[in-house]
């Protein structure tokens, strides 16, 4: 479905800035909707949480699928259907990323913060390139059909977990709570610097990764849907590899020098493919963006994780999420908008430019030695 929106978008409209809008408007509710979830996932079950916001994503992407079928999806109540969507799965970001640490013991959480973190990052790659694959060769009305199946799977699974974990005594007003959250991530440097790096990468990075695809695969190599497949398809290899790696001897390597060394090499992706016409160079470009874009989210995800205290934790991860999702959108529609003024091949090399300006700059002596903390316990 995600990939699925804007290749629709794009053949509806011919419109970059359309492109960028519908990622924007699915994206945006996660700006206020996944810190009142984290707030709640610190209240109250979190496993409700998530089966309210999977049941919502399934009737929303039912009415995807209907409508379609009927020929009566416009761009219009795509990016209607795209907000309610958007605002469903605002409410389950926090939650799944909260579940790790009462599913697991404490001595076992980072390889536990790790293994979602790989599948978290390789489902919203691999995803997108088996849509992609039927973009090309079906259409979107199936990968409309498939999204809405796997939320149906993952609703029913989510029903046979259980976990002894029992939120504690809400004896502080929701605005309290929420504050006192707020008050804890601006208190802790560590947790500061990796929203920075999450937002960073997530607008200048992720959203050419994600959003933007379809208009790169149209404007950069003239490919339609069959180049949109391979480049999605290419960044799920990548990010499958890098899965890999990190299981294994990356997951040794201090994370300070493993963020640093990824964040230019996302960059240095997206210039190999801003650097030809030639779609062929572009897989290899979407290759080494999916390897280090799945590196940065399991090394930034980790060390947060590790430094968090349980009665924090569901706040924390939803303004991580916020900083993340907000990053989406708000650099995807930017994208959009510029790529229709200028040409897409230039604003996607100004933002690996941007990209690799600002993460040098944060590395400068010991920016990033904070991510190396394990935290309590471990």
């Amino acid at each position: 479905g995600g990939l699925a929106t804007p290749f629709l978008v794009n053949q509806l409209t011919d419109s970059n800035t359309w492109v960028g809008a519908s990622s924007f408007v699915a994206l945006i509710p996660a700006v206020v909707g996944t810190p009142l979830s984290g707030t709640l996932a610190d209240r109250m079950d979190r496993r409700m949480l998530l089966l309210v916001g999977l049941s919502l994503q399934v009737v929303t992407m039912s009415l995807v699928v209907g409508l379609y079928a009927s020929g009566q999806l416009t761009p219009w109540r795509i990016l209607l259907l795209n907000f309610v969507g958007g605002s469903a799965a605002s409410f389950q970001w926090a939650p799944i990323q909260s579940l790790s640490a009462v599913l697991v013991p404490r001595e076992l959480l980072p390889q536990a913060i790790r293994l979602l973190s790989i599948s978290f990052t390789v489902g919203r790659s691999v995803g997108p390139a088996t849509a992609a694959l039927m973009l090309a060769f079906v259409g979107p009305g199936l990968a409309f059909a498939g999204t809405a199946g796997c939320y149906l799977v993952g609703l029913v699974l989510l029903t046979t977990v259980h976990y002894q974990w029992e939120p504690g005594e809400a004896s502080e007003p929701f605005l309290a709570q929420f504050r006192a959250g707020i008050g804890y991530v601006r208190a802790n440097p560590s947790i500061r610097l990796a929203l920075r790096l999450s937002f960073t990468m997530a607008f200048l990075g992720g959203a050419f990764a994600y959003s933007l695809t379809a208009s790169v695969a149209d404007d950069l190599f003239r490919a339609g849907g069959g180049g949109l497949g391979a480049l999605a398809l290419m960044l799920g290899l990548g990010s499958v590899l890098g899965g890999i790696y990190i299981s294994g001897p990356g997951g040794l390597v201090r994370r300070s020098r493993l963020e640093a060394a990824v964040a230019l090499t996302f960059a240095f992706g997206m210039v190999i493919v801003t650097a030809t016409p030639w779609l062929v160079v572009g897989f290899l470009g979407y290759f080494v963006m999916g390897m280090a874009h799945m590196l940065h989210g399991v090394t930034v995800n980790t060390a947060l994780q590790l430094q968090l205290d349980e009665e924090y934790r569901g706040r924390v991860m939803s303004v991580w999420l916020v900083a993340l999702l907000g990053g989406l959108p708000l650099g995807s529609f930017a994208g959009g908008v510029l790529g229709d003024l200028l040409g897409m091949r230039w604003v996607m090399l100004g933002y690996a430019v941007l990209l690799a300006g600002t993460i040098s700059s944060m590395a400068r002596g010991a920016g990033f030695a904070l991510l190396d903390d394990d935290g309590p316990g471990v």
